[in-house]
């Protein structure tokens, strides 16, 4: 029964500070943001994302990654090339999250220019340009420094995830929350 007190707390927490941000952030606000990056969204359909990616292939825009899953781009406006690599999660057989990885295409352990620490600090002015300016920084006790920014019902993270990789992830918060009721009602069943 705490558990439950505490997660009904935190998420009326969570709503109240999405609200709180004058109606601009809030649910149901003209602003969604569902957009992530080269014309891939939250909430996209799975035939869809499957069938876009494979266009984008045949035109040679987007690669096919190291693993199964997984997705690689080419970024050239950074000051040296940046591999990214993504694949989504899906719910109800749409995208609501997606981890992005980055990396200096010239990474090598002994290169301490192509460290994931000049990486992120790369990568942050990149977000910042693509995303808007108005990230926010938390010390995560495992993490290290987490930035991220809420737009609408769109969570940003972007943090350090070893010497070689940065990490992205993107969530729509409005699925994470009716996943998050969802579990929390098969725990009182």
């Amino acid at each position: 029964m705490k558990r439950i007190g505490f997660s009904l707390v935190l998420v009326i927490l969570g709503i109240t500070m999405l609200l709180s941000c004058n109606g601009k952030y809030g649910f149901g606000s003209e602003k969604n943001n569902d957009s992530l990056f080269l014309d891939i969204y939250l909430g996209m359909e799975q035939k869809v994302f499957y069938d876009y990616c494979w266009e984008m292939n045949r035109q040679k825009k987007l690669t096919h990654g190291p693993t199964n899953q997984n997705v690689e781009y080419h970024i050239t406006e950074a000051k040296y090339p940046i591999t990214m690599r993504f694949y989504p999660s899906f719910y109800e057989g749409k995208i609501n999250e997606m981890p992005v990885t980055y990396t200096y295409e010239s990474w090598a352990p002994w290169n301490r220019a192509f460290q994931s620490d000049s990486l992120m600090v790369e990568m942050l002015g990149l977000f910042k340009k693509w995303y808007g300016d108005d990230f926010k920084v938390l010390d995560h006790p495992t993490m290290g420094k987490v930035y991220y920014k809420f737009d609408g019902h769109r969570r940003i993270n972007l943090f350090i995830r070893d010497d070689q990789f940065v990490q992205a992830v993107f969530t729509d918060m409005r699925v994470a929350e009716a996943i998050k009721k969802k579990e929390a009602a098969e725990e009182t069943e």
